[in-house]
């Protein structure tokens, strides 16, 4: 039986890391990018997430309990979210003054209202609602516990939904 893909790339083969990285850094920008809303912050992030990814793809494939593909998967995303984190802490959050966060239906539109939250509850959002990923992947992926999740989740929706309402109803009373 050959080695994998991953296993491949741990022992130092280049070709292996290079094609690792092709399948993956669709998904690394897409993640980025949610947080940042633009191209070139979410390039840098990539670039920044992959560079650590193949400084530690050695010591992952090592720790018996990632070894599986969605092992894989979880740390290079526990890693975007880390290099994402770092680089909103040193650039700064988007500016959100003057979004419109309501649709044409009247609808909370999830991809702008996310910007309204502080990261951690931005990564918890993100994760669950474009992600679709379970509360307990979130967990292992942040290094918080199950509950922790739910109570950002909660308070992120909250946020979010109390803004926006606010945002409304001010928009509403300037118009009379």
């Amino acid at each position: 039986m050959g080695l994998t893909l991953l296993e491949k790339a741990a022992k130092g083969d280049k070709i292996a890391f290079k094609k690792l990285v092709q399948r993956d850094s669709e998904f690394i920008y897409k993640l980025a990018f949610l947080h940042t809303k633009y191209e070139d912050d979410a390039k840098k992030i990539m670039q920044n997430s992959i560079l650590y990814i193949n400084d530690s793809i050695n010591r992952f494939s090592k720790i018996k309990k990632y070894r599986k593909l969605t092992d894989y998967e979880k740390f290079i995303t526990k890693v975007t979210i880390k290099k994402t984190n770092e680089y909103l802490e040193e650039v700064g959050m988007v500016d959100h003054n003057n979004i419109n966060y309501i649709d044409e239906n009247g609808n909370i539109d999830m991809y702008k209202a996310i910007d309204l939250l502080d990261i951690y509850q931005k990564n918890v959002v993100i994760l669950i609602y474009f992600y679709n990923l379970t509360y307990k992947e979130v967990g292992e992926i942040l290094d918080m516990n199950e509950s922790t999740i739910k109570m950002y989740l909660r308070n992120s929706l909250k946020i979010m939904k109390d803004i926006i309402m606010e945002d409304a109803l001010d928009g509403k009373q300037e118009a009379k």
